[in-house]
């Protein structure tokens, strides 16, 4: 039984148990068992297919969180045994290297089980329990595509398997292979916006009026003013792209907002039609004026090719010892469309400064030019035609040589990724019983993980800022600038950035390149297990005392490196170094008691208590660390059980919270010092600033431009988060209506010491505002330049144990399968989660200070699922609704009253939630013979969309993927046994 080594039925355990069958998991057209585990109500969609997209290296992965609280804090397992990662320096394992032919069913344990299983099972455990015997062969086909014609996908596995001496040996092989196709945001136009522009709750209203009108309304056809597809002029001066500053007449609008200029494809210059313009309001958009969409590019749904083969084989030699082996190969390629590159906003006007010679040095060379901001265009541009010179020269302070060209740079290349995972796993083992009825087991299991990742279309920054520095030469030839005198690149090839689709292809050969990376990861785990009871010596009241002991070593690797281009910085993938850290190891013991103290008597059907132990010796700063459980079930009658569980457990921090290199990072911070908030912290925060020998009324003119460089890392002096949760809930199984069982339990789970980053703001903002420099986050900031400004990079942005994490709310399942007669019976299954509270403290300065997760995005209140199955003769019919509850479109905090505190942004929309959601699905299926299944159905029958503008893959923050962005999608298959 999963929560325990003891084996007792699901509905006798101490432990809440959910157990899903092969057929709940495979009633869907999916083609992966992680997007369905993800739509449960316990678990939070935080690694779908759909949202696998967010960070680098990460698409196709499937990971499980249970009850939001991480995917590092939900342990998986296989048979009881952990998994080789499928995330070089983390403990994650991929649903997709899971082999759905061999799954028998799945079951999900609410609360902390370190005790039982070790590290990680903070909120809970997975473990997939694989089938052991087949005679014969199965085989399956499926096939779906969506209502609008895409996301074709297609499934098809084998298993093939044979007994052997009289039933005493048996060896099975399982092939399956699984296909996907990319969605992107253009096959979806009318819910992306991706060519009228952007549906979204738009910034209407200027919040610092702090009137009573709602901030934000939900519009359709947003422009972004600041950045275009073919490039763009905004007629500001100084640093922000929003202000007119002191620049020439004629320069802004009547409302007192530059005036921007666009490049037709043929280089020409038009002035934009504004539309409403939100600028007054303190946003870059506008609703049905030109600008890029920002959303004709990119990845609803990766591509997907799953390739998964397992060998299994066992042997009885007697009852005392039967060796088995269970061996994998599991494949998973990804491919996913990235957004491109993009600029925008930085300084514009006069060369930033000169040589030693006295010549000006280009501002696209100098420091204060950062990734992201616009691209400065000199005046003697080849490319730029006159007209649109003397027009953006007229706009700009006199003596101006340059303007930053603001690009979303489709026509250069979207950056997609290509990610090829190899999963290599064996389990070689024994097990048997003795003395009547103990039993033993011990494997030795080793993983390997090999990944390759390609990103496409990565630009290179030096050869991007060299080709858009295009001038004629003496032979009126365009060039590059560096090549008009002295050829020092003949690869220069110059690019024209002036219209959509301007630049040729000799200019993107020589600014993109395909960038690459490779990683593996190992694990090598030694598992031993004894589980017997006291019936040989003597019994309890309610019989003999259960135990279970074992013994656990394991070892665990991680690597990955990015090419040469990539680590030097200068791509416009960030700097990202070698991770190569040392071994992960730990040595543990436990122990495990189930003691029947009555059975069978008045008032006391069953009472039992249960407890667990364990301890672990972790290499490095983790060093021992204990953890345990104890439980209790009585039943006074049979009908009813009632049960409690408390558990202490531990999560050891990973190879990646150890020892992640420093790399590269960006983001857009204030500067305390900065004149603008050297007044907005606290009362130390002017003399620390001068301290740090920053002068009075300083303006840190580079940060307020664009977004400050800075590196993240990890902290090799983390220790453990340590976590207790309770569990109280009681079984119904009546007797007066034998097919039903319903659970209901409560769970209550804080984990603390939380391995979290520290904001770069927050490090800024604590250093400074700190009773003196002296303070641990100063360390954690570069010294500055002589003017004032951040060193480049700024700070170290690392991780320490501070945080808390809280989980309260109610369970339920409810299963009801009742046979009216030989030809008919019926299957109902409710599962349903209501949380009570779900609440973070990520404050370091405030560690009492909660935030509010609880009805937020991605984290409804309630989420139920319910299905029912009729089945006459060889016909079944099936229905399937999940419902999913309201959910703020904001931070909770923002409209509401929470923790005593007043709504911090009472007016921020005019809407408050995002709204109820139904999704309805149907299946039939008919068992022509013995032999020959035929099945197909409907998922999303009502062609649901996400609400307002969501996109359902982690674009607004990973909570919206709890919705289906793929629509109504039909599916059919067969299955075939011989």
């Amino acid at each position: 039984m999963t929560g325990s080594r003891i084996a007792r039925p699901t509905l006798d355990s101490p432990i809440p148990v959910t157990s899903l069958s092969i057929a709940d998991l495979t009633r869907s057209g999916g083609t992966v068992i992680g997007d369905v585990l993800n739509d449960l109500p316990s678990l939070r969609s935080s690694y779908s297919q759909a949202n696998s997209t967010q960070y680098i290296g990460t698409s196709g992965l499937n990971l499980l969180d249970l009850r939001g609280l991480g995917v590092t804090r939900s342990l998986v397992l296989v048979n009881g045994r952990r998994h080789v990662t499928s995330s070089e320096g983390d403990f994650l394992v991929d649903t997709n290297t899971i082999p759905t032919d061999l799954i028998e069913r799945v079951d999900i344990v609410t609360g902390g089980s370190s005790a039982v299983y070790g590290s990680d099972a903070m909120a809970g455990v997975v473990n997939f329990v694989l089938k052991r015997d087949f005679d014969g062969l199965s085989l399956d086909g499926k096939a779906g595509i969506s209502s609008y014609g895409d996301r074709g996908t297609y499934r098809l596995s084998g298993t093939f398997g044979r007994n052997f001496a009289d039933g005493r040996g048996n060896v099975a092989l399982s092939l399956e292979y699984n296909r996907a196709n990319l969605l992107t945001y253009t096959d979806r136009p009318a819910l992306t916006g991706a060519f009228s522009g952007r549906r979204q709750f738009q910034l209407v209203d200027n919040p610092s009026l702090d009137n009573d009108i709602p901030d934000r309304s939900f519009l359709t056809g947003v422009h972004s003013f600041g950045y275009d597809n073919g490039g763009n002029f905004i007629a500001y001066n100084g640093g922000s792209p929003l202000s007119c500053g002191t620049g020439a007449a004629g320069a802004c609008r009547a409302n007192g907002f530059p005036r921007v200029f666009g490049f037709n494809p043929d280089g020409s210059l038009y002035e934009y039609a504004y539309g409403n313009d939100f600028r007054p309001a303190g946003s870059g958009n506008n609703q049905n004026g030109n600008g890029a969409t920002l959303n004709d590019r990119g990845t609803l749904n990766p591509s997907l090719k799953r390739f998964v083969a397992n060998f299994l084989a066992h042997y009885d030699v007697s009852d005392a010892f039967r060796p088995f082996i269970e061996a994998k190969f599991v494949r998973v390629k990804s491919f996913n469309q990235g957004s491109p590159t993009f600029g925008q906003g930085g300084e514009q006007g006069t060369v930033a400064s000169e040589d030693e010679d006295g010549n000006p040095i280009r501002v696209a060379a100098t420091p204060d030019t950062y990734l992201g901001s616009g691209v400065p265009i000199f005046f003697d541009n080849a490319y730029l035609q006159p007209g649109a010179a003397a027009t953006i020269r007229s706009l700009l302070p006199a003596g101006a040589e340059f303007f930053r060209l603001n690009r979303n740079n489709n026509d250069l290349g979207t950056r997609d990724e290509y990610d090829r995972r190899d999963t290599y796993r064996i389990v070689v083992g024994a097990e048997g019983t003795f003395n009547d009825d103990w039993r033993y087991d011990f494997s030795v299991n080793y993983g390997k993980f090999k990944s390759r990742s390609l990103f496409f279309n990565n630009r290179i920054e030096s050869r991007f800022q060299n080709a858009a520095d295009a001038v004629f030469n003496a032979a009126g030839n365009i060039v590059c600038r560096i090549n008009q005198v002295t050829v020092t690149d003949p690869a220069c090839a110059p690019l024209n950035l002036f219209g959509d689709g301007a630049p040729s292809q000799a200019a993107l050969d020589y600014i993109n390149t395909t960038s690459h990376r490779r990683g593996s990861a190992s694990q090598f785990d030694i598992n031993a297990n004894l589980v017997g009871d006291s019936s040989q010596w003597f019994e309890l009241p309610g019989g003999p005392v259960a135990f279970a002991i074992g013994a656990e070593y394991r070892r665990e690797k991680a690597f990955y490196a990015y090419d040469d281009t990539v680590k030097s910085g200068d791509t416009f993938l960030n700097a990202i170094p070698d991770f190569n850290p040392p071994s992960f190891a730990v040595k543990e013991a436990y122990g495990e008691l189930d003691v029947p103290l009555l059975k069978d008597m008045p008032f006391a059907r069953e009472l039992s208590v249960n407890g667990a132990v364990r301890v672990a010796d972790y290499k490095g700063a983790t060093g021992t660390v204990w953890a345990y459980n104890g439980g209790a079930i009585y039943a006074p009658v049979s009908d009813i059980k009632f049960r409690v569980n408390y558990s202490r457990s531990v999560r050891a921090p990973t190879l990646s919270d150890l020892y992640s290199s420093p790399s590269q990072n960006f983001d857009l911070l204030d500067d305390p010092c900065d004149v603008n908030f050297i007044d907005k912290g606290k009362s130390t925060r002017a003399a620390n600033c001068a301290a740090a020998g920053v002068p009075a009324g300083f303006v840190n003119s580079v940060a307020r431009a664009g977004s400050t460089e800075f590196l993240s890392g990890g902290n090799p002096n983390l220790t453990a988060e340590k976590s207790r949760s309770w569990t109280y809930g009681f079984i119904l199984q009546p007797r007066m209506i034998p097919d039903l069982s319903i659970t209901v339990d409560y769970y209550d789970i804080k984990i603390s010491k939380v391995i979290s980053a520290v904001d770069a703001q927050t490090i800024l903002d604590a250093c400074y505002d700190g009773a003196n420099l002296n303070n641990q986050f100063c360390q954690l900031i570069y010294p500055r330049q002589a003017n004032g400004l951040f060193a480049r990079p700024a700070l170290l942005q690392s991780t320490v144990n501070f945080a808390a994490l809280v989980a309260k709310g109610i369970d339920m399942d409810v299963a009801y399968n009742h046979r009216f007669d030989p030809d008919n019976r019926i299957a109902v299954r409710v599962v349903g989660t209501w949380v009570r509270t779900r609440t973070d403290y990520p404050y370091l300065d405030n560690p009492s200070q909660p935030e509010r997760v609880k009805g937020e995005l991605g984290d409804p209140i309630w989420n139920v699922n319910a299905s029912i199955d009729y089945t006459h003769r060889n016909l079944t019919l099936g229905y399937q609704i999940r419902y999913i509850g309201r959910q703020s479109i904001t931070d909770w905090e923002a409209q509401h009253d929470t923790y005593g505190v007043p709504a911090l942004d009472p007016n921020y929309a005019d809407t408050v939630y995002y709204p109820r959601v139904f999704y309805h699905s149907i299946r039939a299926s008919l068992d022509v013979d013995k032999r020959f299944t035929l099945y197909g159905g409907v998922d999303n029958l009502t062609n649901r969309k996400p609400p307002y503008g969501l996109f359902g893959n982690g674009s607004n923050g990973d909570g919206d993927a709890i919705y289906d962005n793929i629509g109504r999608f039909m599916y059919m298959g067969v299955s075939v046994k011989l």
